[in-house]
């Protein structure tokens, strides 16, 4: 259907017509409701406030809400509530915050009228609202009789901190008593702060140019002082210089915030400058602040004093290279790694480590190449303390150069480093290691790549390979560290170099190796060398890794008690007797109770057997009574050790169980 001109405007007109409040979207309705809301609790609010019924408690609470929704209607009842003492300061927290013009007419015009406590509550209120309309009236009390009024409206003043403010307050802490002297001086720096804040530092400088002549005590005039530095920005540097070198305890504590605090380049090199002219422990706590900076304008000067300053002030400034340094420090950083003074190698060396950057990566692996080998066994070392994986294949390179220092450098630092595709290099250089030394660095090495890499069964394979190779020493080693790996491969190969070797220090590493098993798989080969050998020492290896085993195992406590009831069987001394007798005491079973009590008819194991029995039966508990009860009778009967027999009467006293 076409519409005409005429239908079109009677179309319109009916539309209007129509409409309604009603026909708001739900977010105009939500809107229009959450702005009439706080009105309407701002009535109630006020209500309450108004009525004789309302408890005080209910006035107060009415107040704090008024502080966060109220609204110029709130204003009349809340002036009004200015001159009741029980209120007055609940009516002025509810008008700090209003914006509305209103709120401060109210309270200057109770400014004007009450007196003593409330008309201090109420000047301290326009200052917190920074009330300009008030400075007049405000300056006028400055010279009032009541010193709790004038000392008010100077801190008023302050707040507010316009250059009226601070014309009326300059003249004021010139004649100030000693009882309103501290309160202006707070005034004074409070306005001057504010001056700074609105950006007007001629006259902020010129009310801490005031106060830094006053006679201020010690915290006051450092803040004076920090605020006279800060103002003049850039020109406050020869002032904060001064600070530096001053005798004054205070002042220099200042001139450091200061020195970390002031902005620019500029005064970073001058500052930088002028640290050599500083004491010792002044250029030190400088060298600091310049690292707080973190200006790297600073670097020269702070790597020049790290290369020839005292021993104290290279320190400081070596650990200032940590924060502000970049690849250019990498030169004097390796070169003071070496140094004769131990704490600055250590600050050097510690630097390295910290220094971020790949450019400073990429410096570290250019100096291990190539150059004196002192620089390079420095750069090594601090590739390794960056665990830097890029090294790896110059430190592979390394690992094989003429000098044997480097090498042994190398291979520390592979073992920091080197990943499982490299693995190899450790592996081959225990095999082809041309001294005990190497060997031994060769063997650290592998062993610190074995705990960081995850693939243990990966790191086993390229052990095994390398075992029909390896001579005497390297394959002892190797089978050591396929005891901490663990594994059906491993146990197979450490087995056969037990049973097979007619190498006597290869077989004595392979028991070795089965004794620190990671778990119980090794015990069946354990107890058959135990029953095999005659060697004591190995015996006694074997057997103590047995126990450990059996007692260390993640089995259930049946499988465990297992193990250590043919321990029992196999022990031959006392001491191993004694290693079994500890195991079983830490097993909560009738028959672990039952082997311990074997050991009750042990003269020589008599106390450790009762022990252990006290200990089981503790763990057991009242429901196994009746198999413990004639254990700890014997106890009673055959323990010697005081501390023993009092332990199984307490045990016996818990379950109740009477001694006989």
């Amino acid at each position: 259907m076409t519409l005409t001109k005429p239908s079109l405007i009677i179309a319109l007109v009916t539309a209007v017509c129509a409409w309604s409040p009603a026909s708001l979207s739900a977010q105009d309705a939500a809107a229009a409701n959450a702005q009439a809301a706080p009105q309407e609790e701002t009535r109630k609010l006020v209500a309450t406030l108004q009525s004789a019924a309302a408890s005080q408690y209910d006035k107060i609470q009415a107040c704090q809400r008024l502080a966060v929704i109220g609204t110029k209607e709130a204003v009349p009842v809340l002036a009004a509530l200015l001159a009741d003492e029980k209120l007055s300061h609940m009516a002025r927290y509810a008008l700090e915050p209003m914006t509305d013009p209103a709120a401060g007419a109210a309270l200057r015009a109770a400014m004007g009228q009450l007196n003593g406590k409330l008309r201090v509550g109420v000047i301290n209120s326009l200052g917190i609202r920074r009330d300009a309309q008030s400075v007049d009236a405000l300056i006028a009390l400055l010279t009032n009789k009541d010193q709790t009024i004038a000392m008010a409206a100077a801190s008023a003043l302050g707040r507010i901190g316009n250059p009226k403010c601070a014309g009326a307050l300059q003249p004021a802490l010139a004649q100030a008593t000693p009882a309103t002297r501290f309160a202006l001086v707070n005034a004074c720096l409070v306005c001057a702060e504010q001056l700074l804040a609105q950006n007007q530092p001629r006259e902020a400088m010129a009310m801490y140019d005031l106060l830094l002549k006053s006679d201020l005590p010690g915290s006051l005039r450092m803040a004076a002082m920090r605020g006279a530095i800060l103002t003049r920005g850039p020109a406050g540097l020869p002032l904060l210089v001064e600070q530096l070198k001053s005798p004054d305890a205070s002042m220099l504590s200042i001139a450091l915030r200061v020195a970390r605090e002031l902005p620019g380049e500029d005064v970073t090199k001058a500052l930088a400058a002028d640290s050599g002219a500083l004491p010792e422990e002044r250029q030190v706590l400088l060298l600091q602040a310049l690292g707080d900076r973190g200006d790297k304008a600073a670097l020269p000067a702070v790597l020049a004093t790290a290369k020839n300053g005292s021993t104290q002030t290279r320190v400081a400034a070596l650990r200032v290279v940590a924060k502000l340094g970049d690849a250019s420090a990498v030169p004097l950083l390796l070169a003071s790694a070496g140094d004769a003074e131990r704490e600055v190698a250590q600050a050097a060396q510690a630097t390295l480590a910290m220094l971020p950057g790949t450019p400073v990566d990429n410096a570290l692996v250019a100096s291990l190449r190539q150059g004196e080998n002192r620089i390079r066994r420095v750069a090594i070392e601090a590739v390794a303390q960056r665990r830097l994986t890029a090294a790896v294949p110059d430190l592979v390179k390394a690992a094989a150069d003429p000098d044997a220092e480097i090498r042994a450098a190398a291979l520390k630092a592979l073992g920091d480093t080197v990943g499982l595709a490299d693995l190899a290099t450790l592996v081959e250089a225990i095999v082809k290691a041309k001294s005990p030394e190497e060997v031994s660095a060769a063997n650290a090495a592998l062993s610190a790549a074995r705990m960081r890499i995850q693939d243990k069964p990966a790191i086993a394979e390229k052990l095994l390979a390398a075992l029909p190779q390896a001579g005497s020493q390297a394959k002892g080693l190797l089978l050591l560290q396929l005891g901490q790996i663990g594994g059906a491969a491993s146990l197979q190969a450490v087995c056969a170099a037990a049973q097979e070797s007619s190498d006597t220090a290869v077989r004595d590493n392979a028991i070795r190796a089965l004794a620190d098993w990671p778990d119980a798989t090794a015990a069946p080969e354990l107890a058959k060398i135990v029953k095999a050998t005659s060697d004591k020492a190995l015996r006694a290896v074997a057997f103590g890794g047995y126990v450990r085993l059996a007692s260390e195992s993640e089995a259930p406590a049946a499988e465990k008690l297992k193990l250590l009831e043919q321990a029992v069987g196999l022990a031959a001394d006392t001491q191993e007797r004694r290693l079994v007798l500890s195991a079983l005491g830490e097993i909560s079973s009738l028959d672990s109770l039952r082997l311990v009590a074997a050991y009750l008819a042990d003269a020589e194991l008599v106390d450790e057997a009762g022990a252990a029995a006290v200990k089981v039966s503790d763990r057991l508990g009242t429901g196994a009574k009746a198999a413990i009860t004639p254990v700890l009778q014997q106890v009673l009967k055959s323990a010697k050790a005081k501390s023993v027999l009092d332990a199984a009467l307490a045990q016996m006293k818990k379950l109740g169980i009477a001694a006989e």
